[in-house]
């Protein structure tokens, strides 16, 4: 009886190692499948929003408007300043909405496809440099600040709306576009890293999503756009930075 009770008893211990082998098999399964999604998610999702990003729509727009490279006046951007310094208000509004357009619709479109807020951020991310440094033209394109509005308007239009009105402020007061739209990304960019990283003291209900994935867009897109400001900088401490409206004369070779 001893005997068949040791052996029933070892039988047994037998199965419930097994089962606890392939237990750990299928969770080690599971999370290199999760893990091997997530990283063509991120690839994916980053791929995605830089060929998004590097749509140069202000070159489009100035080669409709009959001009041959609006990178070849002003500043040498793409982006709706420098539109607005060679081809006027009307082409410069339509270049604005386009790019922010760019900005928000990864993000929107990466929300529906995806849970995790590393991809949205990424791809968010992607855009902005995609626009910055597009593969469509010779890594030449804008600074990225319209761009950068649309992806705060598609997290939350609280954190748009911070932009809109610190952006308007320094305009007003200064009239120095570059300037404007530095500040501008500041107030967002800091709006974002708060929320990201403030969750449990404060919160923004319309923010998509509250995670640390979102200080760390903002914080590339801060630097990404200061570093293509760095010029307009250096002319505002000289006081040689052209106010709104004007600058827009055939750059030197």
């Amino acid at each position: 009886m001893e005997y068949i009770i040791v052996v029933v008893g070892q039988k047994m211990q037998l199965h419930l190692i097994t089962q606890i082998k392939s237990l750990k098999i299928v969770m080690l399964t599971n999370i290199r499948n999760r893990v091997i999604g997530l990283m063509m998610e991120i690839i994916i999702g980053t791929i995605f929003g830089y060929l998004f990003g590097s749509i140069p729509v202000g070159l489009i727009i100035g080669k409709i408007a009959g001009l041959r490279d609006v990178r070849e006046y002003g500043s040498g951007a793409t982006g709706a300043t420098n539109v607005l310094r060679t081809l006027g208000a009307r082409w410069a509004i339509l270049v604005l909405i386009i790019d922010v357009a760019k900005g928000a619709f990864p993000i929107l479109i990466l929300t529906q496809v995806t849970d995790s807020a590393a991809v949205i951020a990424l791809g968010g991310t992607a855009t902005v440099i995609g626009h910055v440094w597009p593969v469509t033209t010779g890594f030449r394109g804008g600074k990225g600040v319209a761009t950068a509005f649309g992806i705060f308007l598609a997290l939350s239009p609280v954190a748009a709306l911070i932009v809109l009105l610190a952006a308007l402020l320094i305009l007003v007061l200064t009239r120095y576009v570059s300037l404007m739209s530095m500040v501008g990304v500041l107030a967002g960019c800091s709006y974002i890293a708060i929320m990201s990283l403030s969750e449990i003291f404060i919160s923004d209900p319309y923010f998509i999503e509250l995670e640390f994935s979102f200080w760390i867009l903002s914080l590339v897109l801060f630097g990404v756009i200061e570093f293509k400001h760095l010029a307009n900088f250096r002319r505002l401490l000289s006081g040689d930075e052209p106010k709104f409206g004007k600058g827009g004369e055939k750059r030197s070779e």
